[in-house]
């Protein structure tokens, strides 16, 4: 397919031509949809992890995690643009959404400790799809200092994040700009009904 086709609009035709099956756990769907969109579109490095991280927000919002930042910067975290954040004033979890590790986990790590340099009690995970270099990366876990867990996002590991994820209350950030940045986006239903044309709840 030409490339003049937007991130939006392949991710509204994934849904539009598939709608969501409601048996399928979030693993399964981050994992149908995205092996959706490599065959219909097939692999683009300049827009598989922007599919890939909208696939992961509409899997958190089906499963109740709301609201959530994309693309946002938190203050007093300079220089720092998290792919997914989820607030709560004690406990801010940032989430970086990754096809494959390679080097980038290092990026998402240094992200991470300068999160938890400025919120003690946040928590960093790492969803990826790429099995072998999370294997890698968890048998040498002195090589990270910032990240809780390195999640494979199509397996039963991402249906245990939500389950944690949903012991922590997830709100909007207070009327002081704690999430930042001109560009931050925020998602939810509503947003996600406007965008794709999906009802979530």
């Amino acid at each position: 397919m030409a490339n003049k086709v937007s991130n939006n609009d392949i991710v509204k035709e994934l849904f539009d031509r598939h709608p969501i099956d409601q048996d399928l756990a979030a693993s399964q769907l981050v994992d149908f949809y995205y092996k959706k969109y490599l065959e219909i579109y097939g692999s683009n490095n300049s827009r598989n992890g922007t599919i890939l991280e909208e696939i992961l927000v509409i899997a958190l919002l089906r499963e109740g995690i709301s609201p959530i930042y994309t693309q946002a910067t938190m203050a007093f975290v300079p220089n720092v643009i998290f792919d997914i954040l989820l607030y709560n004033r004690k406990t801010p979890i940032c989430i970086s959404s990754k096809v494959s590790l390679r080097e980038r986990w290092k990026q998402a790590d240094v992200e991470a400790m300068a999160l938890k340099y400025v919120h003690r009690k946040a928590k960093a995970y790492v969803l990826t799809l790429s099995e072998n270099e999370v294997r890698a990366r968890r048998s040498d876990e002195n090589s990270y200092m910032g990240i809780d867990e390195f999640v494979l996002a199509h397996t039963e590991e991402f249906d245990y994040l939500i389950e944690n994820l949903r012991q922590i209350e997830i709100t909007e950030s207070e009327t002081i700009e704690v999430i930042t940045e001109a560009e931050r986006k925020i998602v939810n239903f509503d947003t996600i009904k406007a965008k794709y044309g999906i009802e979530l709840n």
